[in-house]
């Protein structure tokens, strides 16, 4: 399925997410970085985007955003490592997948009162094989929150760069993603916190 299916108008859709993209990378330097190297060889962020993460506390509200472009509920989205607030998954053809998080806990709701809820909490790119990626990145500056989420040999991985910090916050997070076999999983926002 087309990455624009569905939509009315698939310019103004293909522009929303760049949107999405480029103010999270703009805004944060583990993303300028990979944005900055793909766009070396001609290559935009698009083309490797996983899903973003949305954080809310009007969850109706922000979920229409994305019903209007054509996103529609998954209800069978596996997210793991839940900690016990809603995360809700929506898919649109081969699009980036939108993860729309209802925090409840004391963190995630202050997130939500100092940044809104009209950019993305989390911007996660497909990625071969995450050591490699975050060796390349480690090169230049990016530092990662270790462990990663999944084992080598798993067909999901994920792995969060230290996060951009504003106003003395973490604000946004750039994750890398390995997935293999068709694995539609997700791992859930703030997987890298360890209890």
């Amino acid at each position: 399925m087309p990455f624009t299916a569905g939509c009315k108008d698939p310019a103004l859709f293909e522009k929303i997410l760049k949107q999405y993209a480029v103010g999270l990378a703009m805004e944060n330097t583990a993303a300028q970085v990979v944005t900055r190297g793909l766009s070396l060889v001609g290559v935009g962020l698009l083309s490797i985007l996983d899903h973003f993460i949305f954080r809310t506390v009007h969850l109706k509200d922000r979920v229409g955003e994305f019903l209007e472009m054509g996103y529609e509920r998954d209800p069978a989205a596996k997210v793991l490592e839940h900690k016990g607030h809603n995360v809700e998954v929506f898919r649109k053809g081969c699009a980036p997948a939108i993860l729309v998080e209802h925090p409840h806990e004391k963190m995630g709701l202050e997130w939500v009162t100092h940044f809104g809820d009209k950019k993305p909490y989390a911007m996660a790119l497909r990625v071969d094989d995450i050591e490699e990626a975050a060796f390349h990145l480690e090169k230049q500056s990016v530092g990662f929150i270790r462990p990663p989420a999944g084992k080598r040999g798993e067909t999901l991985r994920e792995i969060a760069a230290l996060p951009e910090i504003k106003d003395g916050k973490n604000a946004h997070h750039l994750i890398l993603v390995e997935r293999h076999t068709g694995d539609q999983r997700f791992y859930a926002p703030d997987f890298w916190i360890h209890p």
